[in-house]
């Protein structure tokens, strides 16, 4: 993303949006639905990191893996005490689900008979595919666990925001400019270029350049709002889009 200003993501004053602060603020809701709704949400985009970690940590086998997932969000997650002891002072939200985590698995011993716990508690983002959970894992077997549960961290962020974007330009009526996006920064290769997609497209060039810089533009605000559902101050903003993209991102 080099110098382009559109990077400041955290704009004049570097302001987070109120619905961030609002969708932490539910961990503690005195409501148990809307909390259970916020916890829910939460895991559905921390498992397959958590997963990772725990793969790697463990040198476990695949099931063993999803029994220890399973185990950590319906223990500790959903249960007891973990949403109140959060607060936005004690960092990213994903910064503390990996204390957690670490904390988990260092009470857990090798010979843990991995028994199924959570009663009607159920997960179901983990009824997935073996093939699916075995790809998210990396081969080299040098990366650490912390990489491999970040790894997995920043695809599904950037997935989700594509989605968001995708959705977001639809609902505007400039699909074309996510069509572009798409081809270009997404799916290109050697042969890609600007004149190549203007004729696929049957658009001018100028419009090509024009739609992927307004696209961008909007990835990135979407970027910023996945972003934005688990942190709590403005510092943790930048932090995350550093560890998203790097600090010269």
């Amino acid at each position: 993303m080099g110098d382009d200003p559109l990077t400041d993501i955290g704009g004049t004053g570097r302001q987070l949006p109120v619905t961030s602060h609002t969708a932490l603020a539910t961990l503690k809701d005195a409501d148990p639905a809307k909390r259970d709704a916020e916890l829910e949400r939460l895991v559905q985009v921390y498992w397959k990191p958590v997963y990772c970690l725990v793969r790697r940590h463990r040198a476990a086998t695949n099931e063993d893996a999803k029994d220890l997932t399973q185990d950590f969000f319906t223990e500790v997650v959903l249960k007891g005490t973990f949403a109140d002891r959060y607060s936005p002072e004690k960092g990213s939200f994903r910064a503390y689900l990996k204390g957690a985590l670490h904390n988990f698995l260092s009470k857990r011993t090798r010979d843990d008979r991995r028994e199924k716990r959570g009663g009607h508690l159920k997960i179901t983002s983990l009824q997935v595919g073996e093939a699916d959970l075995e790809d998210l894992v990396p081969n080299d077997a040098a990366i650490a666990p912390e990489e491999a549960f970040d790894r997995a961290w920043r695809t599904i962020v950037l997935g989700r925001a594509q989605q968001l974007l995708q959705a977001r330009l639809a609902s505007q009526g400039k699909g074309l400019y996510y069509e572009v996006f798409r081809r270009y920064d997404l799916e290109s290769d050697a042969s890609t270029s600007y004149d190549g997609i203007a004729r696929e497209l049957k658009i001018s060039t100028d419009d090509v350049k024009n739609y992927l810089t307004r696209a961008r533009e909007e990835f990135r605000n979407s970027v910023r709002a996945v972003l934005c559902e688990s942190v709590g101050r403005p510092e943790d903003l930048a932090s995350e889009w550093d560890a998203l993209f790097g600090s010269g991102g």
